[in-house]
């Protein structure tokens, strides 16, 4: 998982956490158990299903010096051809 998406999901529990922590009904609920007498703790558990979709998002600019050639993945390569940008070890100027 690259660093944007880790940033995005960790915002959205994140925000998952504070809309709990700071719901009226669940705090409620917790009282009313602990005021019967019981020790009230809850504990939730997300699953995050997420499927990338091509363009979506544009692509984050590199560093200067992570732009070299080998730096890119295939997905890079073909994206940039599709730009009409080749490398020159590529043997394909355009």
């Amino acid at each position: 998982m690259d660093e944007y998406l880790k940033k995005m999901v960790t915002e959205l529990g994140e925000a998952i956490n504070s809309a709990v922590n700071e719901s009226e009904a669940v705090n409620d609920a917790l009282d009313r158990l602990r005021a019967s007498g019981h020790e009230a703790f809850l504990v939730l558990e997300a699953t995050i299903a997420f499927k990338e979709q091509a363009a979506e998002r544009p692509p984050e600019p590199l560093p200067f010096a992570e732009a070299e050639p080998e730096g890119f993945s295939p997905e890079d390569r073909q994206f940039l051809k599709g730009l009409k940008i080749t490398f020159d070890n590529e043997g394909e100027h355009e």
